[in-house]
């Protein structure tokens, strides 16, 4: 067998491949938000199953928010930044605390800023319109943020249903089939009937690919799948999540706000903290499942009964922090938890970038104040391009004149993404076109476009071929020559910089980063009519990467532009001043002639924000107007 096919995954949608050459370990350089360092991760195996590629191509080939959301959401721009310092390195001698989540680019955007004061209460922030709760901000007491755990809270079970699928096996025993019926309204078509087949482990999704797939109108259709249920924390019939951020918006000081986090369930989030005492701390509440066998990287059999969830990590077992010696806490979806960590909390975490470069400005300060947290929002340096860049550049040998002049160009550069920055739009485009370059011809098209959007993976794999030369990978099988990981890497940069000159003109010195990356924000469910695009969605030019602080992950399926984003900023000031700030990405309204559409964006680009105002005399001196309910 040849070295190269043994070495090829069987499945993109695996939740990780830690032992495998295209999906190497977790690196070891950082901090957790608990402990000081942190060892490799552990390892798993890697597997062949006879469905993976019907499941790969049916998800692969459907529509892309699906595809994303039944695979755990690929796109690694989807996270988050947040960190919290105590008084004792402020120059007002009061905690500060700074968020930024990061999700899809929409219009009317995800996130609503509100203020909302009555009785006892005085809360604002941002909340998800129509939720009941703020989810992020500050009362009169305390302040809070949140980031993703990527906790695994999702497993799926392979089941055994009798010949007339109304009975599933467990155990030794039949139990029936639970079918919910839905009717979807189709517009000018008759409704169509869909029934969900539930067993104890939850909906059988392999239901609705197999229907999908045998609809496929091109290319060919994948062989069924057997029987496939999905298990999920989020499709429990309880669910105290909203309860907890109603609790939360009320809490005084710590042991309140614990209590709050108690109820609360999915999507697990590291929530760090700080209160007008000083104080300040971390925890990473929700259900994550204890299984009796597995780490839930497998579809498990559902008939044995040998890998059920027998419960929750009890919650003072998840990770926590208080008044830590070192007065300051930082998290951005990296790894929360050590080896040592008594409990299985996930398998897949990003590169931990973010978290680097946020520790890295934090360390050593002291007098820090909300603008120097502003501009800790705002940094484009991208430890990405200081990692991969001095390993390509020591592989390329160009020969084109324009090449050259690319390769001099990046030797200058500081690896500072800057939206005018011509050595971040030719790195962006060297990436771009490497893991195709290097792995297109082992992986295939669909699995290699499913590979391409994984930055961490990629860029772990490349660091780790391009160090050790491994020529097996840089050897592309589809033609006779034995190419070289010179030979891969010099192609990926020409084919990067006959992209970018085809976009841009053939003057290097006039490139610039946000010439061909833009944000996009595209509106919900009209975006797609062309005629109305230019009246309703919006885009502006942007610097930054996936691994920036300020970040701007480009989509693998369309090349430069940035389709997520940090949709919410927050700057809490917990000292009496109140110097507080905060900004959603767009604007306040949905109603596109409404001045306050879009009145956001620009301040949103300049990473710079409005003020939290709590006290009322602000509040009326900054008045646009006022809207009174009566009942």
């Amino acid at each position: 067998m040849d070295s190269r096919s043994s070495r090829t995954p069987e499945r993109e949608t695996h939740l990780t491949y830690p032992t495998h050459p295209t999906h190497p370990t977790y690196p070891t350089h950082l901090t957790y938000p608990t402990y000081a360092t942190h060892p490799t991760h552990p390892t798993y195996s890697t597997y062949s199953q006879s469905w993976s590629n019907a499941l790969a191509l049916s998800l692969s080939t459907g529509e892309p928010s699906v595809r994303d959301f039944l695979r755990g959401g690929t796109v690694e721009g989807l996270g988050s930044n947040n960190w919290v310092v105590d008084g004792t390195l402020t120059a007002s001698g009061k905690p500060m605390l700074a968020n930024d989540p990061h999700l899809g680019a929409r219009l009317p955007s995800t996130w609503y800023l509100v203020h909302v004061s009555g009785g006892d209460l005085d809360i604002i922030g941002a909340t998800l319109p129509g939720a009941p709760a703020v989810a992020l901000g500050r009362n009169r007491f305390i302040a809070w943020g949140a980031t993703n755990v990527a906790a695994d809270v999702e497993d799926l079970y392979r089941e055994h249903l009798d010949a007339a699928g109304t009975h599933v096996e467990f155990r030794g025993a039949q139990e029936p089939v639970t079918v919910i019926p839905e009717t979807i309204i189709v517009k000018g078509a008759e409704p169509v009937r869909v029934d969900v087949r539930v067993t104890r482990h939850g909906p059988l999704i392999s239901d609705a690919i197999n229907a999908n797939s045998a609809e496929l109108k091109t290319g060919p259709k994948p062989a069924p799948l057997d029987p496939l249920a999905f298990r999920w924390t989020a499709l429990d019939a309880v669910d105290g999540t909203m309860s907890s951020f109603l609790k939360m918006n009320e809490a005084r000081n710590w042991s309140e706000f614990t209590m709050a986090l108690r109820d609360f369930v999915t999507p697990s989030q590291n929530f760090v903290y700080a209160d007008v005492d000083g104080h300040i701390g971390y925890y990473a509440p929700g259900r994550i499942p204890i299984r009796a066998s597995g780490d839930g990287s497998l579809p498990a059999e559902g008939w044995s009964g040998a890998s059920e969830w027998t419960g929750w990590i009890p919650f003072d077992e998840l990770p926590h922090l208080y008044d830590p010696p070192e007065h300051v806490i930082v998290t951005a979806n990296h790894r929360p938890a050590p080896p040592g960590y008594p409990h299985l909390l996930g398998l897949e975490w990003p590169e931990p970038y973010r978290a680097q470069r946020i520790i890295d400005l934090l360390r050593g300060r002291t007098g820090l104040t909300p603008d120097d947290f502003a501009r800790i929002q705002a940094d484009t340096l991208s430890l990405h391009a200081k990692t991969l860049l001095p390993l390509l550049l020591a592989h390329a040998h160009a020969e084109s004149a324009p090449d050259r002049q690319a390769i001099d160009i990046l030797r200058q550069w500081n690896a500072d993404a800057t939206a005018g920055s011509a050595g971040a739009a030719i790195f962006g485009a060297w990436f771009q076109h490497l893991a195709p370059t290097l792995v297109g011809d082992d992986l295939g098209p669909l699995v290699a476009e499913r590979y391409q959007e994984r930055f961490s993976f990629v860029t772990r794999f490349a660091v780790r071929t391009l160090a050790s030369n491994d020529s097996a990978w840089c050897d592309d099988v589809r033609t006779a020559k034995r190419e070289t990981c010179d030979d891969a890497v010099t192609g990926a940069l020409h084919k990067g910089v006959a992209d970018l000159t085809g976009r841009l003109g053939g003057d290097m010195t006039r490139w610039r980063w946000d010439a061909v990356h833009r944000a996009i924000f595209p509106h919900q469910g009209l975006d797609a009519v062309a005629a109305l695009r230019p009246l309703l969605s919006r885009s502006v030019p942007n610097g930054g990467d996936w691994s920036t602080v300020n970040v701007a992950a480009v989509a693998a399926e369309r090349p430069y532009e940035q389709h997520s984003v940090p949709g919410y900023r927050e700057i809490i000031d917990l000292s009496p001043a109140n110097n507080s700030r905060f900004l959603d990405a767009v604007g306040e309204s949905g109603h596109f002639l409404s001045k306050h559409y879009d009145d956001f964006l620009k301040d949103w680009r300049a990473v710079q924000c409005r003020a939290m105002r709590m006290e009322r005399k602000d509040i009326e001196r900054g008045a646009l107007g006022h809207l009174r309910l009566t009942p």
